[in-house]
């Protein structure tokens, strides 16, 4: 699908300056089609962001071929569903690769998918290009075709952490050890990545952690977690669901009066359906700890290139969806725009197109901070993590889900207290 209309236009000129400059220089490529692969969970329990996630990045290909490939190359888009299945996502990967010729697989969305598409890529020598999943060990298992363009579990737990020590502690009056902090997650690769480098890093800070819940994502009722939570009476409880949880985990908080001055989500507590089920009051205060929602983030220290990017893309995906582009069609921006920009024109340049020439194009990726559309600049280490990768604390207010810290990327003021449960 070609988008030339509205403010597309501006975008269009901006990506494809870029997208010619990269592909300038030296003889021209004997390279005419780039082969790429969409492998996301569009059903299934994850689908609700793993749809996002796919929809942004396939929108951000077809801008490139719009506007003239990749260093003059066409992309192909190969399109699969993991079924938000880790086995089914592997089996895709393999026929994507068998079947279609992909080069390179943009994926996962979840952290368990993620590390099921690996070892796939490894085998056949095709890149994986991750865009949402956070354990670490996804790009450190010594896995040399994975590169990850987003924030690790590791940020997550920073951005909380830095967020109770700046602005939550200092504003209810107390030492960041005086806080009573509660960590409630799934015990997949997700949420037990998140739950474990909290705690670390909560320990050297010396912040004091009450309780910490996990419980099956696959969970039927989450009463008896949020049970064990409000008898260890925290101030604030960091959570790390997946989609299907997070309501599960909010009706039992509401169920179980669970009054708290503060509850920092991420994952499912960042999806337009968490909105949806329970309407904007119903959530009004709740924060999320994750990249950024693009929508609501402020890009005025930006690039004066990636700025105008990220307001046009974040505009032509409300357009195109009739949703706001929030973290996880950020994610799929932001990560798929490196691709097209900077990764895929220099690997074209070289003549081939294997997970060993785009690993070698990635390794000169020097993106510096707003340089791209979702703020934070890309910089990959040996591992293949972004190692400039940030993650922000975001609050739904008035139905909308703002940046609210750190204060450069903010656009809004955090609402404090959380309001309680006769918010309606």
């Amino acid at each position: 699908m070609s988008w030339q209309a509205g403010r597309t236009r501006r975008f269009g000129a901006v990506l494809g300056t870029a997208l010619l400059v990269a592909g300038c220089g030296g003889a021209a490529s004997s390279v005419d089609e780039v082969v790429v692969g969409l492998l996301f969970p569009t059903t299934g329990p994850m689908a609700a962001l793993g749809t996002d996630q796919s929809n942004a990045a396939r929108m951000v290909l077809e801008w490139a071929n719009d506007r003239g490939g990749v260093g003059g190359a066409k992309i192909r888009i190969v399109e699969g569903d993991s079924e938000s299945d880790p086995a089914t996502g592997a089996a895709v990967a393999q026929r994507m690769v068998d079947d279609d010729g992909v080069q390179v697989i943009i994926g996962s969305y979840a952290s368990s998918i993620a590390q099921a598409v690996a070892p796939v890529a490894e085998r056949n020598r095709v890149m994986l290009w991750e865009l949402g999943a956070a354990a670490p060990n996804i790009a450190s298992d010594g896995n040399r075709y994975v590169l990850r363009t987003v924030s690790t579990a590791t940020t997550y737990a920073a951005a909380d952490i830095d967020f109770l020590e700046q602005y939550l502690a200092p504003t209810m009056g107390r030492p960041l050890a005086d806080v009573r902090v509660a960590i409630a997650h799934e015990d997949g690769p997700f949420g037990t990545s998140v739950a474990e480098a909290i705690d670390d890093l909560a320990r050297k800070k010396n912040v004091t952690i009450v309780a910490n819940e996990s419980y099956p994502e696959s969970s039927t009722d989450l009463t008896p977690v949020v049970q064990r939570l409000k008898e260890a009476s925290p101030d604030v409880v960091l959570a790390a669901p997946l989609v299907a949880s997070t309501p599960l985990f909010w009706q039992a908080a509401r169920a179980q009066d669970l009054r708290l001055t503060a509850l920092i989500g991420s994952a499912g507590f960042s999806s337009s359906a968490f909105l949806d089920k329970f309407g904007a009051r119903g959530i009004e205060g709740v924060y999320d700890v994750e990249p950024p929602a693009v929508a609501e983030m402020n890009t005025l220290q930006f690039a004066s290139d990636a700025r105008e990017v990220a307001d046009d893309l974040r505009s032509a995906f409300r357009q195109r969806y009739g949703r706001d582009c929030l973290v996880h069609c950020g994610d799929g921006l932001g990560g798929t725009f490196v691709l097209v920009k900077d990764v895929l024109p220099r690997t074209v340049r070289s003549g081939q197109v294997t997970g060993d020439s785009i690993r070698e194009a990635a390794n000169a990726t020097n993106i510096a901070d707003g340089g791209t559309p979702q703020g934070f600049g890309v910089k990959f280490d040996a591992k293949g993590d972004n190692e400039r990768a940030e993650s922000y604390i975001m609050q739904w207010q008035g139905g909308v889900l703002k940046v609210v810290f750190p204060a450069d990327r903010a656009v809004a003021e955090p609402v404090f207290p959380m309001p309680g449960w006769e918010r309606g």
